[in-house]
């Protein structure tokens, strides 16, 4: 089996495209997620360090902006998604189903949940556009990035960097920014929350890149 990582930069291309030709929705988005960011790092220090409430409202939160943002994206590329805002639980359900399959995977050495993690890339995108339950869903991202798992893992390591970029900073943070909480507490969340929206976008553009003719892409890039 020969692998195919050549839709990496593609699909990093094709999802700045969609972040220039919708910068409202884009900002709208990313300024969303800074918001529920501050104020899920706020409750889970207002309730001493635990929080596994907030954590649960957090998903669900940033999940409903990721239907909405992916449904926008789909909507502009001409596609007519299956799946509602208002049935966002269906998608947090899902992405914890992916999310323990890939913690047990990086249990087990990291390489295995590396692997899950970039053969399920699109299973939401695909669930959003398509309907047909979760476990539909993740089977035909499996199947769809049996080959081209490396381009899914290149991308998607490139946006995860760029979403937990925030959290390393806050490891390092000079001394003098302890004046400045407020300011710092919103400058990490709009990176980590761009970052999120920068992956949503391009799991869109991945199953977009994989499904369009070369043809097509050819025209869409030049």
């Amino acid at each position: 089996m020969q692998l195919d990582a050549s839709l990496l930069v593609p699909t990093l291309r094709r999802t700045w495209e969609m972040t220039v030709v919708m910068p409202g929705t884009v900002l709208v988005a990313s300024l969303l997620m800074m918001a529920i960011g501050i104020l899920s790092d706020v409750g889970v220090e207002r309730s001493g360090g635990t929080g596994s409430g907030v954590l649960i409202l957090y998903g669900v939160a940033i999940t409903f902006v990721q239907v909405w943002l992916t449904r926008e994206a789909l909507e502009r590329e001409g596609v007519e998604p299956a799946v509602p805002i208002s049935n966002s639980l269906t998608v947090y359900l899902q992405g914890i189903l992916v999310g323990l399959g890939i913690l047990a995977g990086l249990l087990l050495f990291i390489l295995p949940g590396l692997y899950l993690f970039a053969r399920w890339y699109v299973a939401n995108v695909i669930l959003i556009r398509d309907g047909g339950g979760r476990r539909a869903a993740m089977r035909r991202s499996w199947d769809m990035l049996e080959t081209r798992w490396p381009a899914a893992l290149g991308v998607g390591l490139i946006l995860f960097m760029i979403s937990a970029g925030p959290l390393a900073l806050d490891l390092y943070r000079p001394a003098f920014t302890k004046e400045y909480e407020f300011a710092w507490l919103v400058m990490t969340n709009l990176f980590s929350g761009a970052g999120q929206v920068g992956g949503y976008l391009a799991a869109v553009a991945l199953l977009l890149n994989i499904e369009q003719p070369a043809s097509t892409l050819q025209e869409v890039f030049g």
